[in-house]
């Protein structure tokens, strides 16, 4: 699936991912297992569930570089030393663009082995001018030190071995992860959503200066997202347990309770935590839909959002249910044809060993939704598999070299940073 090599403009290591060759269509009913067809077909496209379906003509290749080993979760990516180039942070790590210079801005309690086993103490790498100085800042949470924080980025004084200040946001329990959202829908994904028991959000009221806004005190399980549910203009907050519908005052109002029950009849989950959550009318009728998937088990989901009157209910739909711990998810156009990809990566070594298909091969995929009236099929196209390379906490999609090309940025605990540049139109 991939041929290795030399990247001699940066002298870094890559793989092109070329999945056109080959294409394989069909159902759960008439395909092997994964593990048999990989015997049988070592470099196909595997297609394991009724709704996944793969189109050669169609599939973007990329290019690997692996841009370090770090076992760090986290990434996220900005110009942190103002050059007009973007940079990539990935946990103790600036990597400076273009030649990835690893400065260390950090120091981040935890270890991993090599075989996965093991936390760093980092959760989440949000780039943010939190003191407006006009130097990106990054904003950090982590499991352990059951923190929230912003540390601030020196400026000109910016070097290898001087960290940065550490600015606590608050405390409060394990922070499983956290992502920017649009929850005042204002236009801007300039609000965070941390994935804690409780639910809370986060905005910049001043320079330096956060409001933490409580939307629940309920203990819930982790994952979260934000979208307009009920169409009434505001955007709500999803979690895994129920969706709360904003408030005309988002900052002072109560939030509505509905349920929501994701992986309710999935009995053989034991663990269901979700990643990133999103709303996103998948079949087309008008209704925003829910983008889920199992943190630590099998299934890349869509639930349909069905109305009775006022009355709001959901059918599940399977995406994918051939790989596990799906806990990083992102939508984004790679293609450029208007409609958002779903793109999802396997995290390696979430609970390290004790989940459901953990030792199995790590992969990233891209699904893209075709639709046949009022049926959606759904095509995977492989980034990588079984190249050792997946993704941790979260996904970056961001156009990193400027060639205008929408690339993937990811990190985990198999050693990264790695950038997939997006090869479209070459």
């Amino acid at each position: 699936m991939g041929l290795g090599g030399i990247d001699f403009t940066t002298g870094l290591l890559y793989s092109e991912i070329n999945t056109s060759s080959i294409a394989i269509f069909g159902t759960a009913s008439n395909l092997p297992p994964p593990k048999k067809m990989l015997k049988r077909f070592p470099f196909c496209v595997i297609l394991f569930c009724l709704t996944v379906a793969v189109s050669a003509e169609e599939t973007i290749r990329f290019k690997m570089h692996r841009i370090d080993t770090a076992r760090m979760e986290a990434c996220g990516v900005a110009d942190f030393n103002n050059d007009g180039k973007l940079d990539i942070v990935a946990g103790e790590f600036i990597y400076l663009a273009p030649d990835w210079k690893a400065v260390k801005i950090r120091e981040i309690a935890g270890d991993v082995d090599e075989q996965g086993k093991g936390y760093a103490h980092d959760f989440a790498n949000l780039p943010m001018d939190v003191d407006e100085d006009g130097f990106m800042d990054v904003i950090a949470v982590d499991w352990f030190s059951k923190k929230s924080v912003w540390c601030r980025n020196p400026g000109k004084d910016f070097q290898d071995g001087k960290f940065w200040e550490e600015h606590l946001i608050e405390l409060n329990g394990n922070f499983e992860c956290a992502d920017f959202y649009d929850v005042t829908g204002n236009g801007q994904e300039d609000q965070i959503l941390p994935a804690v028991r409780h639910t809370v959000w986060y905005e910049k009221t001043a320079p330096g200066k956060f409001a933490v806004h409580v939307v629940s005190e309920k203990n819930l399980t982790f994952g979260g997202g934000v979208g307009d549910i009920n169409g009434d203009g505001r955007p709500d907050i999803l979690r895994p347990d129920v969706w709360f519908e904003a408030p005309v005052d988002i900052r002072n109002g109560v939030w509505k309770e509905h349920p929501l029950n994701l992986f309710a009849d999935e009995p053989e989950m034991t663990n269901k935590d979700t990643a990133q959550l999103y709303a996103l009318d998948v079949n087309k009728d008008g209704l925003p839909d829910i983008i889920a998937s199992a943190a630590h088990d099998y299934g890349l989901f869509w639930y349909e959002q069905l109305r009775n009157g006022d009355g709001i209910s959901w059918k599940k739909h399977v995406i994918d249910k051939s790989w596990s711990q799906v806990h990083a998810v992102m939508l984004a156009d790679l293609d450029g044809d208007g409609e958002f990809e779903i793109i999802a990566g396997k995290r390696f070594m979430a609970h390290n060993g004790s989940d459901r298909g953990e030792y199995e091969p790590l992969g990233i995929y891209y699904y893209k939704a075709k639709r046949n009236g009022t049926e959606v099929i759904w095509e995977r196209h492989v980034v990588t598999y079984d190249e050792g390379i997946g993704a941790g906490m979260n996904i970056v999609v961001v156009d990193l070299n400027g060639d205008g090309h929408l690339d993937i940025v990811t990190t985990g605990k198999y050693g990264g940073p790695v950038w997939f540049e997006n090869l479209k139109n070459d």
